[in-house]
Order: C-alpha cells, then structure tokens, then sequence
C-alpha cells in the first residue's frame, strides 16, 4: 500500500513538491526518497537531474535562506548524497531558486567612553580546541513593533554554537550577567579554565560582570578600541541572524519576539549546516566529536 503512495507521489513531482505530496499522502520525505533509491537504477543512474532537483527544492522549501554551499552539506549529511557544489548551484539555477546574499556593511568604531579595559588575550584566534574554551560575545539590536529590544548572545568559538543568550528592552548590565551567569554555572562542570572575549562596551567592563567572571575563575579578554575585527566572528554572526529573522521566520509577523529568537538559536545551533565543521549543525558537530 505504502509503495503504491510513493509511486503516486513520483508521478505528480512534476507539478507538486515532495514536501507537499507527502503531506497529502501522510508519508514521511526520508521514506519517499528511500523508496526512490531502493526502486531505481543503480547509483550511477540514480543521480540523475530530476532526483537531485527534488532533493535540492526539497530542502530550500525547508531552508530558502541557505545557499547552494549549504544546500549541498545538506544533501550528505541528510540524504548521504556526495556531490560538489557547482553540481548544485547548476541544479538551483535550473529551479530558479536562490539563497539570501547578505550584504556587507561599514564597521563601526566603538564607544570613546573611559573605562576599565583588559588586554586582547583572544588576539583574533578564533579556533578553540574543546568546548566550552573560548567563548565570544556581543549585544545587538532588533526593533520590533515600534519599540527597541537588545540581544545578548554567547558563542562557544569550538563549534559556533550559541550557548547562551538573552532578550530585554533594557540596556543594562543584566542584559549581559543573566546569560553569562547561567554559562559559568554550567561551565562549573568541567576542568579547564574558560576565556570570554566581549568589545569594551559599558556593560562588559562594569563592576557587576566583572566581579562575576572572577568569582567562577573565568579569564576576561576585550577587543582593542575601534577594532570590530578583534570580535568578528560574533558580529559576522549577527549579521547573518538578523537577516535570516527577517527574511526566514519574518520576526515582524510574531506577538512573541522571545520565541521567535529561540526558533532563529535553534535553527542555527541544529539545523544550519557549517562548511569548517565538515558540513555539520554545531550541535551535531559537538555531540558526535566528544561522544
């Protein structure tokens, strides 16, 4: 009975996704495409460009905001589908389909304001050799419904994964302590010493989170002044959230932004494929290394 429905869905992809047909049909995508593969020709006939094109619509009608590089990390890890990335731009230009370019904008200097500095110990080495090492942060803005929110968020540099975060419509020193408190409670747990490196906002060198880091024993490390670079791993991440909130899950729409945020974390700490972690989610990436 199940075979007859994947047969039926075979024929209509011409004019409906699979997404979609296996919705009507009540059958799982993962079954559909295995069926497909146990029912055709060999491998060498298998891929042809009508399978790839349904696997490739298949996941950008799940992920329009990736690109063809992405596209194609998905492919081998979901599907075990070895192809190169020119092979699926080919298949996306053939659907007419595209990713989100994000475009880049001009830094901006920090705050000229005195306060209490400590020395650049990241010193722009943004690869961590375990978790929970070296951790990057940053504060940045969303509006939503007229009114200004901030969003804290932490970044554990050994595999991209937002470890931390949190949402207020206050700019205050609690903005960044809530977050990082939870953080070194859990870091608690392990025996090596933890690194977090934020810019020199006013937040960052108040005397509330810098007491808070000394008493977990944690090593506090700030940019220079006027050097974003010096962070540019979390602000090139903000970048890419925000966009991928506003084009992916249309935060706008949402009477709950808090949710929303946690939907955009999700998506990129299980979901988003991430070309240095051999194409895998940051989650994916941890949990199978230190299994």
């Amino acid at each position: 009975m199940i075979q007859e429905m994947y047969a039926e869905i075979e024929k209509r992809t011409d004019k409906h996704s699979v997404c979609e047909l296996c919705s009507i049909y009540g059958v799982s995508r993962s079954g559909y495409y295995k069926w497909l593969k146990r029912a055709g020709q060999p491998n060498r006939y298998e891929k042809t460009y009508k399978i790839l094109d349904n696997y490739v619509l298949d996941i950008h009608s799940h992920h329009p905001m990736m690109g063809y590089r992405q596209i194609r990390d998905k492919l081998c890890l979901e599907f075990g589908w070895i192809v190169s990335d020119p092979t699926v731009w080919k298949s996306m230009k053939r659907l007419g389909i595209h990713g989100f370019t994000r475009r880049r904008k001009a830094a901006v200097s920090g705050s000229n304001l005195e306060h209490i500095r400590y020395p650049n110990l990241l010193n722009r080495k943004f690869k961590a050799e375990q978790p929970m090492q070296k951790i990057v942060t940053d504060v940045t803005y969303i509006k939503h419904h007229g009114k200004w929110y901030y969003l804290a968020g932490y970044m554990d540099l050994f595999n991209n994964e937002i470890v931390e975060w949190e949402l207020s419509d206050k700019f205050d020193n609690f903005l960044v302590m809530k977050p990082a408190e939870r953080l070194l409670k859990r870091k608690m747990s392990t025996e090596h010493q933890i690194l977090l490196h934020s810019d020199q906002g006013v937040q960052y060198s108040s005397a509330g989170y810098c007491n808070l880091l000394k008493e977990y024993n944690a090593v506090q490390s700030m940019s220079r002044a006027g050097n974003p670079l010096d962070n540019a791993v979390m602000e090139s991440f903000w970048g890419r959230f925000k966009d991928t909130l506003h084009k992916h899950f249309h935060y706008w729409e949402s009477n709950d932004l808090s949710a929303t945020i946690e939907q955009a974390v999700y998506y990129f700490n299980y979901e988003r494929p991430v070309r240095k972690l051999k194409g895998k989610p940051p989650v994916l990436f941890r949990t199978e290394l230190v299994a």
